[in-house]
């Protein structure tokens, strides 16, 4: 069997019902050198047959791993150890791409020289209805971090895209120690591509975002819930230890994340010196000892 170029990879929890939809948008991309890895975390619908059907009918190959539950972060990062393609892309399970999105990323990234040191090529996202999901990006292309596109360009709204799977494998991540924590923010591995290169962003739309005001009003009341007291507490780590040196420059945001690191790790009841010795800043770990006690 030959190596596909790309990976799109699925995780999925009990979405026997959206899958079609991932399916069809898939089937119909005009570029078809890629495989479809779906990694079922656990699911208890008809998931599995769904996929044997998709097989049956896919003109690319589909590969379905199934596991016990292990929550979506440790899903990516099993899905990214068993990844052919050279090229990355996740696709939630219930969303789709436009026809050429798969061929407008490729020709993106051949168009890049490689001394530009681009990790991610990152697009912009529509609803189901066509209305663009946040911000374009203030230029074609922008190249920068995902600090700066944030807090310099202060780039708002879903954005998706296509990685290098070498880069994700270099990720500095523990997941013996992260799994069977519950919810983990995405954040944990996103923030370092900062440390290993730029995204690549353009101001065309690839991804179809299915909007559900009911669900996204659900998950923002409960991403900071203290049940993900210990996922927080690591984004808000990984956050402090990619960006500290830029505390001088934002402090601000700096000090805003490490008054939400010192909270949720409070919250779940990780040792005083534990807290304090893993962030990576001297100075960071003065302040942390400093607020501890107001928090």
């Amino acid at each position: 069997m030959m190596t596909p170029l790309v990976t799109i990879m699925t995780p999925s929890y009990n979405r026997a019902h959206t899958l079609p939809r991932v399916f069809e948008s898939l089937k119909n991309q005009t570029f078809k050198d890629f495989e479809w890895l779906i990694l079922d975390d656990g699911s208890t619908d008809e998931t599995r047959k769904v996929v044997e059907d998709f097989k049956k009918e896919a003109d690319f190959d589909i590969r379905y791993y199934y596991q016990e539950n292990q929550h979506k972060f440790i899903t990516f990062f099993n899905g990214i150890n068993l990844a052919r393609g050279i090229y990355f892309s996740p696709l939630d399970s219930d969303d789709a791409l436009l026809n050429d999105s798969l061929e407008t990323l490729l020709k993106t990234w051949r168009s890049i020289p490689k001394d530009d040191n681009v990790v991610f090529v990152l697009s912009l996202c529509e609803d189901q209805n066509g209305n663009l999901v946040g911000d374009r990006f203030s230029g074609e292309p922008l190249i920068c971090s995902i600090f700066d596109l944030r807090y310099k360009y202060k780039i708002k709204g879903d954005k998706w895209g296509m990685g290098k799977t070498e880069v994700y494998k270099k990720m500095k991540l523990d997941l013996e120690y992260l799994s069977g924590k519950g919810f983990i923010p995405e954040g944990v591995f996103q923030f370092q591509f900062d440390k290993l290169g730029f995204h690549y962003c353009i101001n065309k739309i690839t991804r179809i975002y299915f909007r559900d005001k009911d669900d996204e009003l659900s998950l923002a009341n409960q991403f900071y819930d203290k049940k993900n007291a210990f996922g927080l507490a690591e984004n808000y780590k990984t956050f402090l230890n990619t960006y500290y040196h830029k505390t001088f420059t934002y402090p601000k945001i700096i000090l805003r994340n490490l008054g939400g690191y010192l909270k949720f790790a409070k919250i779940d009841q990780r040792p005083y010196l534990q807290i304090i010795r893993d962030l990576d800043s001297g100075f960071l770990r003065f302040c942390a000892a400093v607020f501890y006690f107001f928090f």
